[in-house]
Order: structure tokens, then C-alpha cells, then sequence
């Protein structure tokens, strides 16, 4: 008995000896916000910080004191920090003696933040403001369905809402997928920034190197609502769909492919997928396809009852309007001309070298940010595996993901209130705050 006693008691010191040993000692981590140069870099109250920790997912959150200065323990790793804080039009006014009509927000984000015992400790974070319009990125539905169940990627589309009380016309305005870095390299190059996302001041025939992380983003495909100026009218709190291809995605898609032979895409549970038959907007990609002497996806239907959308950019290989399905993108809304628009820049990839750079050579639209009157960036929802920011704190300081990830018939929309018997969609140019998590895309067509 005596000799079972002490092999229980060791066993149970061992065991104790290796918990300690498996122990991580958190760290005490503090934050320092304040707002831009435009306001004179004066602290900022009342800021709600979140931390998502890099390897478990696991989320914290805190808010600045009077003096704009934060403190947290957490244990060691690399962290996605957030920062936000939005005053309403009174509390504005109060606060910098200016006069504003609408909610003003600012925003901050850093990524793969280092806290350990060896860090500094202190972290500062500098809020910006971003601009709000009246058009905005309702909801996008890029993970898709079940590859074999469902309809794969061919169920996919964005929607965009009227987020004013006055009426506005489509015609003209351009949805773009923004490019970047899909993921940290483990061994940062010399043409990547500090985050892992690409230094595209380093591109071939960059024209403002200075800025050029700073006042633009760079889309490898653009999508523009059709019509001369006054053919596509959206009433205020109003939102429209364009769907990659608008037919009903429960039905199984009979089609001829490439060689003329009859094909079947079925659709064993549709509850998976979605109908967008009636979506007044779609992107028809075959006409192109044809157009630029390339092949093009059997699936890909003209509806003639939804107006195609013109395809003003592409360098992305997609054959239909494809979202990343595993949520590494972002894309922004703009309105420009085309002469605006033929005058922006188009730079390779900052790892091309100069000897290396040829008329074939895939380029990117470069984008200003000036122009631009809403940004979404998605992620995945994976954080181990999150791929750097595309889009600046001013444009969407935020990300959002999917849950279940690629493929799970899940979307993303903003978050909404109602306001005197009015839907208003909450933008504060943070999809981290704004935007949810919907386990079935909200399809309606009005």
C-alpha cells in the first residue's frame, strides 16, 4: 500500500511539475491612442480596443481613460489589434466646436502586433476618419455553397444599398476587387511591408512612391453598373444584387459545355443554395472571354432579364465574377469617368524587377482613395492564417469572416437599426464592428 502511495504521490508532483512547465506567464501590454495630425494628435477617450490573438483566436477588449491610454494583460503572441470610436453629429459638434450632420467615426488597426516579455509594451495607435456616403456594400456572399450539394461558386454576389433619404442613380458606379499579399510569408522580402502585404512603391512605373501604401488601393477586376447617367435609379433604403449569374441556383443547370456536349451541374440539396433569377444586375463574363480570345465557363448564363454589368478592368484570371471563397479579399465602391479612370496607373507587383517587365506583364489598377465611397475587407476565418490588410484605416479599419469558412452557404451583412420606422445600415468604415455573420444569404429582390 505504502509503495501504490508513493507512486500515486509522484505521479501527481510530475504532473504538476509539467503543468508548470506548459504555464504561459501573460504580459502586461498598454496602448496609447490618439487622434491625426488634424487634430493635433490630442488623446483619445473612450476608445474600444480589440485584440485577437494570431494562434487561438481568442478576442480581447478594453477602452481607453481620459488620457487615451489603455492597459491589458494577455500572454504572449502576435495580435491583430483594432481601435474605434464614433461620436454622433452632437457629440462631434460638442467636442471640436465644429458643426457636422451626420455621425463622424475614426478608426485605427495594426497587425501582427509582437507583445512578449521582450516587446517594448507600449503600443500607439493614431485614429483617422473616414469618409461615410450614401451608397454602401450591403452584403456579400463569397463563401459559397457546397461544392457537390450546392452550386459551388456559381451562386455568388454582392449587394449594395441607399443608405440616404434621397434617390441615386447606379449608372457609372464600379465595384472593385482589391488585390494583395493572400497570406504573411514566412521570410519577408524587401518589396514587402512590415505587416507582410506588398510595398507598392516598389512597383515598376510607380508614379507616387511616397504614397503609394497610403492614398490608393490596387484592383485586379472592376465591375461597372451600366447606363448613360439616369437609367438605373435607387430609392433611398433601397438596395439592388448583382449575382454572378442570375438564374435560380436550387434547379439543376443544364447547359452545353466548350465541346457542344450537354452538361448537368445538379444541385443535390437546395436548400444549400439560393435563387437569384430575379437579381436586376449580373456579371455575364462569356462576350469578354470571346472578346479577349480566351475560354469561358459553361455556367455562365445570360439572364436577359438582368442587366449586365461592364467590365471596365480585368487582369484577374476569373472566368465569372468570382469572390474568394476562403474570404482573402476586400473591395471598394467608386464613381469616376472614363477618361478618370484611363489616367490612374497600372504597376506590376512590386517583386518584378524593372529587366523583367514586359507589355504582358499583369498590372493593377491603381485606385485613389479619394474616389472611393465604400470599402469592405473579408478575411479568413481562420486567424492563424490571416492574410495582411488591403485597404487603409480610412477606407475600412476592420475585416470580417465567415465562421464555417469556404464553401458554407454563409454571408456577411452590415449591421442594422431601425430609426423613426427607417432600416439604416451601420457604417463606420469598420467591418470588425459593422458587419455580421448570416448562416444563409438574405436574398431580396425589390
Amino acid at each position: 500500500m505504502k509503495k501504490i502511495l508513493l507512486f500515486v504521490l509522484t505521479s501527481f508532483l510530475m504532473a504538476c511539475s509539467n503543468d508548470d512547465d506548459n504555464f504561459v506567464m501573460p504580459v502586461n501590454n498598454s496602448f496609447k491612442v490618439t487622434f491625426n495630425e488634424g487634430y493635433d494628435f490630442a488623446a483619445a477617450a473612450n476608445v474600444a480596443i480589440t485584440l485577437v490573438n494570431n494562434d487561438d483566436g481568442k478576442t480581447y477588449t478594453l477602452t481607453t481613460d481620459a488620457n487615451g491610454m489603455a492597459d491589458i494583460e494577455v500572454v504572449p503572441g502576435k495580435y491583430n489589434v483594432n481601435a474605434s470610436l464614433v461620436f454622433t453629429a452632437e457629440e462631434y459638434s460638442a467636442y471640436w466646436g465644429q458643426e457636422v450632420s451626420d455621425p463622424v467615426s475614426f478608426n485605427a488597426s495594426l497587425s501582427g502586433v509582437t507583445i512578449n516579455q521582450e516587446s517594448t509594451g507600449l503600443v500607439e495607435m493614431v485614429l483617422v476618419s473616414g469618409k461615410i456616403g450614401s451608397l454602401l456594400i450591403k452584403q456579400v456572399y463569397f463563401s459559397g455553397s457546397d461544392v457537390k450539394l450546392g452550386a459551388s461558386f456559381r451562386d455568388l454576389f454582392f449587394e449594395v444599398y441607399n443608405n440616404s433619404n434621397e434617390a441615386v442613380y447606379l449608372d457609372g458606379l464600379c465595384f472593385a476587387q482589391v488585390y494583395g499579399a493572400s497570406s504573411v510569408s514566412s521570410t519577408l522580402q524587401s518589396y514587402h511591408l512590415a505587416n507582410g502585404q506588398y510595398d507598392w512603391s516598389q512597383s515598376y512605373n510607380q508614379a507616387n512612391v511616397e504614397h503609394a501604401n497610403t492614398n490608393y488601393v490596387y484592383a485586379d477586376e472592376v465591375l461597372r453598373f451600366p447606363g448613360t447617367g439616369e437609367e438605373h435609379l435607387l430609392e433611398p433604403r433601397k438596395s439592388v444584387i448583382v449575382a454572378a449569374t442570375a438564374i435560380n441556383h436550387k434547379s439543376p443547370l443544364t447547359v452545353l459545355d466548350n465541346d457542344g456536349e450537354t452538361k448537368v451541374y445538379e444541385v443535390p440539396e437546395p436548400d444549400r443554395t439560393i435563387d437569384l433569377s430575379n437579381a436586376p444586375f449580373e456579371a455575364y463574363y462569356r462576350d469578354y472571354q470571346e472578346s479577349i480570345g480566351s475560354s469561358y465557363l459553361d455556367s455562365d448564363i445570360d439572364n436577359p432579364n438582368a442587366a449586365n454589368m461592364e467590365i471596365v478592368f480585368k487582369t484577374y484570371a476569373g472566368k465569372d465574377l468570382i469572390l474568394d471563397p476562403f474570404g482573402r479579399d476586400a473591395f471598394v465602391l467608386f464613381k469616376e469617368n472614363d477618361d478618370a479612370i484611363n489616367s490612374w496607373g497600372r504597376v506590376p507587383l512590386p517583386s518584378i524587377a524593372a529587366e523583367n517587365y514586359s507589355e504582358d506583364t499583369k498590372v493593377y489598377l491603381q485606385i485613389p482613395s479619394a474616389v472611393i465611397i465604400d470599402g469592405v475587407e473579408t478575411q479568413r476565418n481562420d486567424p492563424s492564417k490571416a492574410k495582411p490588410k488591403r485597404l487603409t484605416d480610412d477606407i475600412d479599419a476592420g475585416e470580417i469572416s465567415t465562421i464555417l469558412g469556404h464553401y458554407s452557404s454563409e454571408s456577411v451583412i452590415r449591421k442594422s437599426k431601425e430609426v423613426n420606422g427607417i432600416t439604416v445600415y451601420q457604417d463606420t468604415n469598420n467591418s470588425s464592428n459593422d458587419f455580421m455573420v448570416l448562416s444563409h444569404p438574405e436574398v431580396i429582390i425589390e
